[in-house]
């Protein structure tokens, strides 16, 4: 009887964590797609990188590109997630930059968003940047705001 329940347990447990890397709006892949659409839309981007635009992961070593490389950390209380992937164009290539901080309300709002290209020159073309507003937000609220990597 005890082995069905820890049975009925681990596939409750696979289920939900199936269900949310795949359906939660919080998820990495999630973040991920929401963030190559805005690259996609970006005339910038299309400008600099040349339409269409597709985007990948790092490349493993069976060379397939599908793993984004993220991070989720908490600092002074508020959760946040950073990640890096690559866009191409049929000209250029680019590689995209965002951090997520996660509101009081519970969702995720972009501290920055941008794609750094590949060519030179290495500008970059900046989708979101709220990195000023927030730290000045933190600090009026008495948290001394950290510099940037």
């Amino acid at each position: 009887m005890g082995v069905i329940l820890v049975g009925i347990g681990v596939t409750g447990l696979l289920f939900y964590v199936i269900f949310w890397e795949l359906f939660s709006s919080d998820s990495p892949n999630n973040i991920y797609s929401e963030a190559l659409e805005r690259v996609k839309e970006e005339p910038k981007v299309k400008d600099a990188l040349g339409a269409p635009i597709k985007g990948y992961g790092e490349e493993s070593r069976r060379g397939r590109r599908t793993r984004v490389a993220h991070t989720q950390y908490v600092k002074d209380g508020v959760e946040y997630i950073r990640m890096q992937f690559f866009v191409q164009g049929f000209r250029n290539r680019g590689t995209v930059h965002l951090e997520k901080r996660k509101t009081e309300s519970g969702n995720y709002e972009y501290r920055y968003l941008f794609v750094q290209l590949d060519y030179n020159p290495h500008s970059p073309i900046i989708l979101e940047d709220n990195r000023l507003q927030q730290d000045a937000m933190r600090s009026a609220t008495g948290t001394v705001p950290q510099p940037f990597l």
